[in-house]
């Protein structure tokens, strides 16, 4: 019998909703093909994180959001595990695993796991934190946060914040101007630029659900002077936004920096993190692997 450690994160998004007890019941019936190690991030966050990523097991599947995930593939980045992730969708986003399986439901993936391929994708990196959909800044991560901020949690649903949200949104739709230096030596002015999109492997392979991509990042941005243009490409998600006569995709081999005002509020995966430009953004071929259908299945 093959081994399964879970991490689980019983704040995030839908596990929370659902309860850590429903979610355990799902994945032990789902899983029986393994035997499941459940390792509580109540008991410690960083240590149930270092313990799995210790463990000696076939798959690690982690039962949280996109920022639990990034926690744990980060650590196996850092410590050269190769262990293959399944990510289950049950945080608020859930990126990383619509990149992997679709509308998969949690009890779908864990039944089919061990028929999947172990595939890697490539991964971003900015400042140590690793991304493997993307990297959004500009207005779009404020119209995310207010979204997020009215979703229902242990807190209840923050109005207040989103508006504030919303009002920083503007703000930095009418004063946030990018650049973007690609490979150290091609200076693109991104004129007028308000929003950008960092995609390891590439939109098409993000849209097609092909792994890894190519070893390249691209990078989308928007400079429409219209605001619900803007709105629209950057909410429509990337087919719409591939599209779009404001959207002139641009390819770095290596990295870009990124900069523009003296800090910067991006969007990893769908967590967000405050920094000092200019920021320095790597890829990191085949990062890590993940048990995962073939993208066409």
């Amino acid at each position: 019998m093959k081994t399964l450690s879970l991490v689980l994160n019983a704040h995030s998004g839908t596990t929370r909703e659902l309860g850590k007890e429903k979610v355990l019941d799902a994945v032990t019936r789902s899983a029986d093909w393994a035997k499941v190690i459940v390792h509580d991030c109540e008991d410690g966050f960083e240590e149930c994180i270092d313990q799995a990523c210790a463990a000696a097991s076939d798959y690690i599947a982690v039962a949280g959001g996109d920022g639990t995930a990034a926690a744990v593939l980060n650590q196996l980045v850092r410590t050269q595990c190769k262990t293959p992730v399944i990510a289950l969708p049950l945080g608020t986003a859930n990126l990383l695993p619509k990149r992997l399986y679709g509308d998969r439901s949690i009890e779908t993936i864990l039944k089919e796991a061990p028929g999947y391929p172990i595939e890697p994708l490539h991964a971003g990196e900015v400042e140590g934190n690793l991304f493997f959909c993307a990297l959004m800044a500009g207005f779009p991560v404020r119209v995310g946060q207010a979204r997020e901020a009215l979703r229902p949690d242990g807190d209840g649903r923050q109005p207040l914040r989103a508006l504030s949200r919303l009002r920083q949104a503007l703000k930095a739709y009418t004063t946030t101007r990018l650049r973007l230096t690609l490979d150290d030596d091609d200076v693109r002015k991104l004129s007028r630029a308000n929003a950008l999109m960092t995609i390891p492997g590439g939109a098409a392979a993000m849209i097609h659900g092909a792994r890894p991509g190519d070893e390249v990042l691209e990078h989308i941005f928007t400079h429409t002077d219209d605001l619900g243009d803007a709105l629209g490409a950057m909410t429509s998600f990337l087919g719409e936004m591939l599209n779009m006569g404001e959207l002139a995709p641009q390819r770095s081999l290596e990295s870009a920096v990124l900069d523009g005002p003296s800090k910067v509020t991006v969007m990893l995966d769908g967590e967000t993190l405050t920094l000092k430009t200019p920021l320095r953004i790597s890829l990191k071929p085949n990062a890590a692997l993940f048990a995962a259908p073939e993208a066409d299945a």
